[in-house]
């Protein structure tokens, strides 16, 4: 049966003794061999949908870029001659 300490067992200080602790420590690594394979799939799909955010943003830059350069540009002149031109002042009928 394993020796598992409950939380307030840890808190309260129990010593473990030498041969505890390299048991301690071998439970551990195994833990973190077993994982490695499970981390290893999951690093590769991170890894994966990461790149494939970065194409999809990339795909919608060039589009945007080549709207704006499909685009004609505005003119900027019809902008101010209609802020320049004196407005009428308009009045109601009597």
């Amino acid at each position: 049966m394993e020796n598992v300490f409950t939380e307030e067992e840890i808190g309260q200080g129990v010593q473990l003794t030498a041969e505890e602790i390299v048991a301690r420590k071998q439970e551990m690594l195994e833990f973190y061999k077993e994982q490695i394979d499970f981390m290893s799939v999951q690093h590769e799909f991170e890894k994966l949908s990461a790149d494939i955010e970065e194409q999809r943003l990339r795909r919608m830059v060039a589009m945007v870029r080549q709207a704006q350069l499909q685009t004609p540009p505005q003119e900027e002149d019809d902008d101010e001659s209609e802020s320049e031109a004196p407005a009428k002042k308009r009045s109601l009928k009597k």
